[in-house]
């Protein structure tokens, strides 16, 4: 269990920076270790660490599942609108990036 609270440390320590909007926990008990730790060692974003209390599961509630079943398919969607295949076989895997609705301002180049 010490290791384990370990890594979670170092990964909130490493990841949580000004990047992050805020970070949601849905144990109380988990939610009170790291918000410890975040206001000992980045009091600058204690104020970014929430506590879950919706009555869907935290998962289902932010749509994360969803975005893992996406992001794990062979079509991955892009932001721009277009998106990537990935097409794996015994002796290679190909990625197809397409550029979907997106086609540049001036040329071909600039979309590529």
């Amino acid at each position: 269990m010490h290791n384990e609270l370990d890594l979670v440390f170092r990964v909130i320590r490493d990841v949580f920076t000004r990047d992050v909007d805020k970070m949601v926990i849905d144990a109380p008990e988990e939610y009170q270790r790291v918000r410890d730790f975040v206001d000992s060692y980045l009091p600058q974003l204690g104020r970014r660490v929430k506590p879950y209390d919706g009555d869907d599961p935290i998962f289902e509630h932010y749509g994360v599942e969803i975005e893992i079943s996406r992001a794990l398919g062979r079509k991955v969607w892009l932001k721009s609108g277009g998106y990537i295949i990935l097409d794996q076989t015994e002796a290679l895997t190909t990625i197809d990036v397409n550029t979907g609705r997106y086609v540049g301002k001036r040329s071909l180049e600039e979309t590529i």
